[in-house]
């Protein structure tokens, strides 16, 4: 964690300003380059040279302590198992050196533990090679959501901007590079220790494990927000969309993508592919993770031999390996929550949340060369208005 994300850091529970309070630190060397661009955007260069590796964000009011874990703040209110771990390791050091403080000992919203436990498993046995995302080679994949997300280059220069959803951190990186933005990462799962492992020496990226329902971040901090197929796999889709809404600023732009019950039926194919999913998901979610992947090995051959006929069709410009079918299997089979939403329904969010200018994916062309399904889901997008 650079020292420079404690200044945008909120506790979760009250949204109060945190005390940082580092233990294990290593300064990475700046170029040339970055620190005049951290001037010219008023940071101080040792803000984004000091990584913190252990330490802890202390909530004054709550008397809580956020721990920071491999170079990560984990700003979870419930005790998930890197806060048990930390626990061991640094416990006694806690209530030593801060006597008052504990760790986070709420409870977990509702699905929140399945889904951290779902979705860590599928991103981080997916990793990151720099080649594939998804069913795309990852230049593609880029190409795709600058499309999707409107952004030409430097758009976003000298802004900051929020994914709700980073997983491994690819597209969140690209943002920042090709934007010229200072960008941060949030998501529930322990992607985040892959997208740090990754992307963490980028200087102006940031990456933090936290809740869509309690972001640690002040309301109306970001000038945009974007949020590519992650809320719709909460309890509420709505109330996590209010609560992420609520970060972007005065005229910032928030844009959400999220599944859609048309996608589903444009095809025989797809229509029984959701039947199958409406049976087999409820079962698969709720299994340990070993007994996951015995369950969906059947699978492998059959999303493989997909692919690669989609290649041959030249619709697709990767073949699957075995971790991305496994990848994709546990995308659709595994999460607990996986909603489906229709634009009509999420432009009301929009409104209802004071956003105007609004966008719909429905309206726009699709080019030859983009996915089907990037625009035949839910993708809407608006500006904060009030």
């Amino acid at each position: 964690m650079k020292t420079r994300l404690s200044k945008h850091l909120r506790c979760p529970i009250s949204r109060e300003p945190l005390e940082l309070v580092a233990w294990e630190t290593f300064e990475r060397p700046l170029d040339a380059a970055t620190r005049s661009r951290a001037a010219s955007l008023g940071i101080e260069p040792a803000e984004l040279a000091t990584e913190v590796q252990s330490g802890v964000l202390l909530s004054k009011r709550e008397k809580v302590a956020f721990p920071i874990v491999d170079g990560v703040p984990r700003m979870i209110t419930f005790r998930a198992g890197v806060v048990a771990k930390f626990d061991e390791r640094f416990g006694e050091r806690l209530r030593r050196e801060l006597p008052g403080y504990a760790l986070p000992e709420g409870g977990a919203l509702e699905g929140e533990e399945e889904v951290l436990r779902t979705f860590s498993s599928e991103w981080t046995g997916y990793d990151w090679d720099g080649q594939t995302y998804w069913n795309l080679n990852a230049q593609t994949w880029f190409k795709a959501m600058d499309y999707v997300l409107q952004l030409e280059p430097n758009q976003l220069d000298g802004k900051l901007a929020l994914e709700v959803g980073i997983g491994i951190g690819g597209v969140a990186d690209h943002v920042c590079r090709s934007q010229g933005a200072e960008v941060v990462g949030m998501d529930l799962g322990y992607a985040v220790d892959v997208a740090y492992r990754h992307f963490g020496a980028n200087p102006f990226l940031h990456i933090v494990q936290a809740s869509a329902f309690k972001p640690p971040f002040a309301k109306q901090t970001f000038d945009f927000i974007y949020s590519f197929g992650v809320l719709h796999h909460t309890f509420s889709t709505k109330t996590a969309f209010d609560a992420v809404g609520a970060l972007t600023k005065a005229a910032g732009r928030f844009f959400l993508w999220v599944y859609s019950p048309n996608n589903e039926t444009r095809s025989l194919l797809r229509r029984a592919l959701m039947q199958i999913e409406n049976v087999a998901r409820p079962v698969i979610t709720k299994l340990p993770e070993k007994a996951q992947a015995l369950a969906l090995a059947p699978t492998i051959p059959v999303y493989m031999g997909w692919q690669a006929l989609q290649v041959l069709r030249g619709n697709a410009d990767v073949r699957y390996g075995v971790r991305e079918a496994m990848h994709a299997a546990r995308d659709r089979l595994t999460p607990k929550f996986a909603h489906r939403h229709t634009e009509d329904e999420v432009v009301g969010w929009f409104r209802e949340n004071g956003f105007g200018a609004l966008r719909r994916g429905s309206e726009r062309e699709v080019p030859s060369w983009l996915p089907v399904g990037f625009l035949a889901n839910t993708a809407v997008d608006g500006v904060r208005e009030r």
